[in-house]
């Protein structure tokens, strides 16, 4: 039996005139106007004369700059420049919230509200900002990198069955996947030798003291959550018990399907496990045993251009610009979350109505037909990528109207070192493991604060 391989679509790269944006539209027309008032007003020597302003124009519209066009970088750059001059890249909590039930983390803005919830046997995370409750489970499986071609077949399968209930549960706004790697393999063993055989009396003690310190910073740690968030009961101020036993509901039926696929769910994470998990994303450097219950977040953090450091752990967050193009098993992701240092890998699937879907392709296709048209009509060749992505298209309305459903995806990579230099090791190490699965990786600039927290918060919180 051959093995179940996917095919993944590409970036949708469309614009909306011969592959244009509409900034860069707008940027050309206002070259095109600088030139016809300058020829019109003073002929040669005015087009001469204004030759800086439509010639700025003209490359700003047409050039890109690290992959982006101008148009692009704007927003951006804008966005950067307006933090660095209000002081908003660098913020700072108090070490522990006196509040009971509060959750105050530096870079995500306003209050969390952390509720329990008896029903789930957890806690839920409000965020009324988003209008989300989230709650989170820590999931394990049995892996599939060592099963049979059928084993693999039927696990992929019952994964696509979780992803397609999701489709189907208007309550659910986004569902966040994150796997963090980390050093502490041997996390239990060390705890447990610094409790009992704290004092090395012997030279054998001390040489399997030195063993067990090597050990847990050579071998990986791993920890699977699976974020849910779901809509917020609407006019309520509060969260009351009925709307969190409808909402435990909903999660029971997530952790169904996720049993159902083989995957087990251990347990909601509780307060203390909330406060370690989000602990962890700011300093997945620290031991697990070395990071008191209550310390929620770290006292400060600090964004640049291209990195972001929070308390002594300096972080780099990438986007999964391009999936492979080519047909890929189960297991592509396999060298992302190998033993390659530390690292968070997030996958935030946000379901999107059929209705909408099917609109926006119908909308995509007819933007397509309209290029095509102005190309034969000024007889430009069809790019092949463009002809890719139509297809794609096609193929996404065909399983709409086979009552498939849809969901945007959005792939993070975050890696952490204890300093600038190990940092650069571990971003070019990321990048040559993201090859091997055939991703593109790009990295973020002027977002890595939000890139982080998305990336490693498990709050399902979405990136923009």
């Amino acid at each position: 039996m051959n093995e179940a391989t996917v095919q993944f679509g590409r970036l949708e790269r469309r614009g909306v005139l011969l592959g244009l944006s509409s900034g860069q539209v707008g940027l050309i027309g206002g070259a095109l106007f600088v030139v016809l008032v300058a020829v019109r007003g003073a002929g040669g020597t005015g087009l001469a004369v204004a030759a800086p302003l439509w010639l700025l124009l003209s490359v700003a519209g047409l050039v890109g700059v690290g992959g982006r066009t101008v148009p692009a970088w704007t927003p951006v750059v804008g966005r950067w420049v307006g933090a660095r001059t209000s002081g908003r890249t660098k913020a700072s909590t108090v070490l522990a919230s006196d509040s009971p039930g509060t959750l105050v983390l530096p870079g995500v803005p306003g209050v969390l509200e952390v509720v329990l919830c008896a029903r789930l046997g957890g806690v839920l995370v409000v965020d009324r900002r988003a209008a989300t409750v989230t709650a989170i489970a820590r999931v394990h499986g049995l892996g599939i990198l060592l099963d049979d071609d059928a084993t693999k077949e039927h696990k992929a399968s019952a994964w696509g069955r979780v992803l397609g209930g999701l489709c189907r549960q208007p309550q659910i706004v986004r569902v966040q996947i994150l796997t963090t790697v980390a050093a502490g393999g041997m996390g239990v063993a060390r705890r447990w030798w610094r409790e009992h055989c704290l004092v090395a009396e012997s030279g054998a003690a001390a040489t399997l003291a030195d063993l067990l310190d090597e050990g847990f910073m050579s071998t990986a740690r791993r920890e699977h959550l699976v974020a849910v968030a779901v809509r917020s009961p609407r006019g309520r101020r509060r969260l009351t018990t009925d709307a969190a036993g409808a909402i435990a509901g909903t999660l029971a039926a997530v952790a169904d399907a996720l049993n159902a696929a083989e995957l087990t769910v251990d347990e909601w994470l509780d307060g203390p496990g909330l406060a370690s998990a989000v602990r962890r994303a700011y300093e997945p450097l620290a031991a697990s045993d070395e990071i008191p219950v209550r310390v929620g977040a770290p006292v400060g953090v600090a964004e640049e251009w291209d990195r972001w450091c929070t308390g002594t752990t300096w972080h780099a967050t990438y986007w999964v610009a391009e999936w492979p193009r080519t047909a890929v098993d189960a297991t592509f992701l396999q060298p992302l979350v190998g033993d390659g240092g530390a690292r968070t890998v997030s996958l935030i699937a946000q379901p999107v109505p059929a209705r909408e879907a099917l609109r926006q392709i119908r909308r995509a296709r007819a933007e397509y037909r309209a290029d095509d048209a102005q190309r034969q009509r000024i007889g430009q060749v069809e790019d092949r990528a463009i002809t890719a992505e139509v297809e794609d298209l096609d193929r996404r309305e065909a399983e709409l109207v086979a009552g498939h459903g849809d969901l945007r995806f959005t792939g993070l990579v975050s890696v952490s070192a204890p300093d600038r230099d190990r940092l650069a090791d571990a971003c070019r190490a990321v990048e040559a493991d993201a090859a091997r699965a055939m991703c593109d990786l790009v990295r973020l600039v002027g977002q890595q604060g939000a890139g982080h927290l998305a990336a490693s918060l498990p709050l399902a919180r979405g990136v923009r």
